[in-house]
């Protein structure tokens, strides 16, 4: 059964927020299952290098990373089951985060949207209802972890103002 695009973004307005709500204008038409989950797999390195990169910094920060690492590692394991049902060639290794990560809170929420928008945008080209279930129930835990990003940076510029 494919999934239409419409279909997708009916879904998120009923689960209501726009958080998870990919941007029409910037909007991205994924060709394969293979390039969505690729570009998933590489959003979610240059998440938790970020938040890597921001909890060596900001004191009470390293629960939150190590959280967010636990549900990227089974995410990851979701993704790889995704891979062997569509028969689709093993994603590559998670990676080290690269030296020169940025420690801004605001980086970490840009690079955590784009990753909630490529599961928004990637459900249609997924062509497989198993994988489209496990993808978005990712989506919400991305948009839910947006959340509480958003929540930070508030509270941080309370803190400051």
């Amino acid at each position: 059964m494919k999934t239409r695009r419409r279909d997708v973004l009916r879904s998120l307005a009923l689960l209501g927020g726009t958080a998870a709500v990919p941007r029409a204008a910037q909007a991205r038409d994924y060709t394969s299952a293979g390039e969505v989950l690729d570009t998933i797999d590489g959003l979610s390195r240059d998440v938790l290098a970020a938040l890597a990169a921001i909890a060596t910094t900001v004191p009470g920060a390293r629960p939150f990373a190590d959280s967010v690492r636990a549900d990227h590692v089974r995410e990851r394991a979701g993704r790889d089951a995704i891979r062997a049902r569509l028969r689709l060639p093993r994603g590559s290794s998670p990676g080290a985060p690269v030296a020169s990560t940025p420690t801004a809170l605001d980086a970490l929420r840009s690079t955590q949207q784009e990753l909630v928008h490529a599961h928004a945008e990637g459900l249609p080209a997924l062509d497989d209802t198993v994988a489209v279930e496990v993808l978005a129930r990712h989506m919400v835990e991305a948009a839910r972890r947006l959340t509480v990003i958003d929540l930070w940076i508030d509270l941080e510029a309370e803190r400051a103002g």
